[in-house]
Order: structure tokens, then C-alpha cells, then sequence
């Protein structure tokens, strides 16, 4: 065949091929805001909020003693990436969640008189603000940080439609709030070496159904995400477990 022809019959063929469909960029994370709501005992707490994209779970996240919920960040700007919905809390008596039933009151008092174990009840109101938002029961995961991580896994054992659970070095029992676990319901637990108390959780709950563990080199609670595998890991089994789920 002549070249000329050859060229011909290529340009024809080229003219002739699909032309691939561009590919839809994915939508920007929303921003974080913050949003306002109240406990069945009286508080008033202060959360930010990221809502999940279409199908995909949102998790309540909740931190550890004289924190607040901005030590989340990290972690909620990735799983924002993968559309995973975030509501990040002030536990009573932390941050912006300072007026209570009784005028305002610090956590600081909170050891005295048995309040850490009500604590909880800001989860499960936290679950209930979503719910009235049209997320389903189905479709909220609970995590947390050091006390926020029992009171986290007290919420998951209440609520049992919770489909995941997320535990950054929790312990047997922090302020009067014990270590409590759901068998069956999909977990992830972390603890480093060098906060014995934390770590020394691991090996019990591996043992639960349903629980991963894993260590981290050093920190307590949000601490262990100064290694970015750490931070990884857990933003990559969050979204697996917050991931639409197949009818």
C-alpha cells in the first residue's frame, strides 16, 4: 500500500476511535462548621461538622481530658478527602461546651462529684443532632481519644445500630469510665509502647471478635498521629468501614 494510502486509512481509523470520557473530578471537601447543640441533662455543646458525601458514614469523634475538638483535625481533613462525614465535639465542660445545667462549670470539678461517667450522654446527643439530619443510625460510626475513647466505646454499646467504633489508647478505666467493647462490631485500637496504660488494652481486645489493634511508636490519644503511618492507617480504615455499603 502507498504511504500516502496508509496514512489515510490511519487518520480515518483515529477519527473513527471513541474519545474517551473525561474524567470527573472529585468535589472539594467541605469546610468544617460549627454547629451547636444540646444534651438531654442540660449542656450545651460545641461541635465542627463536615456532612458525608452521598452514602458514605459520618463519625463522632470525641476527645480527651482538657482537650478539645480541634485535636482532630488531621484526622477529619483527610477523611473529608474520601467524603467521609465528621462531627468532631467539646465535651461538656471543655472549649466552647462550658455552661451546663447549674451556670458554667470546668472538667476540672467534673472528678469530684462523678461526672465523667454522664459524659456519654454528649455522644448520644451528638448521634441524635445527626439523626435529626437525616444521616441514618446505621450510617454514624463513634471514635475517640483517651477518655474520649471509653466514653466513644460506651456510645457504641448503647447505640447498636453504630456499624464502627475508633479507640486512640483508651484504658481499663479512665475517671470512673470503664473500658467497655461491642463483640462483633468492627473496631480499630491503638496504643503505643510507651503509654503502658493505654497498651496494655491491646491484648485483651484483640482478643474480642471484631477488633483490629495496632501500635504506634509513641503519644497518647492524637499524639500517636505524629507518624504519618499511624495517621494513615487509621484514616484508611475509617473510610473502608464509612464506604457505601452494597444492597
Amino acid at each position: 500500500m502507498p504511504v500516502t494510502g496508509l496514512a489515510l486509512l490511519l487518520t480515518a481509523a483515529a477519527a473513527a476511535a471513541p474519545v474517551p470520557a473525561r474524567t470527573r473530578a472529585a468535589p472539594p471537601p467541605p469546610a468544617p462548621r460549627t454547629v451547636v447543640f444540646k444534651t438531654r441533662d442540660g449542656w450545651t455543646l460545641d461541635a465542627l461538622y463536615r456532612p458525608a458525601r452521598r452514602g458514605r458514614a459520618t463519625v463522632i469523634l470525641a476527645h480527651g481530658v482538657g482537650s478539645s475538638k480541634s485535636e482532630w483535625a488531621p484526622l477529619t481533613g483527610l477523611l473529608a478527602k474520601a467524603g467521609v462525614g465528621t462531627l468532631a465535639l467539646d465535651l461538656r465542660g471543655h472549649a466552647g461546651s462550658q455552661a451546663g445545667p447549674d451556670g458554667p462549670r470546668s472538667y476540672q470539678t467534673f472528678d469530684a462529684d462523678g461526672e465523667w461517667g454522664r459524659a456519654v450522654e454528649d455522644l448520644d446527643a451528638a448521634a441524635r443532632w445527626l439523626k435529626a439530619r437525616g444521616v441514618p443510625a446505621a450510617r454514624i460510626g463513634f471514635g475517640g481519644a483517651s477518655i474520649g475513647a471509653n466514653l466513644a466505646a460506651a456510645a457504641a454499646v448503647r447505640d447498636r445500630a453504630a456499624p464502627f467504633l475508633l479507640l486512640l489508647s483508651p484504658g481499663p478505666d479512665y475517671r470512673g469510665v470503664r473500658l467497655t467493647l461491642r463483640p462483633g462490631l468492627p473496631t480499630l485500637i491503638g496504643a503505643a509502647p510507651t503509654d503502658p496504660y493505654a497498651d496494655a488494652v491491646l491484648k485483651p481486645a484483640s482478643e474480642v471478635p471484631g477488633v483490629r489493634t495496632f501500635s504506634a511508636p509513641a503519644g497518647h490519644g492524637v499524639q500517636m498521629f505524629a507518624d504519618a503511618r499511624a495517621l494513615r492507617l487509621v484514616a484508611s480504615w475509617v473510610e473502608r468501614e464509612a464506604a457505601p455499603r452494597s444492597r
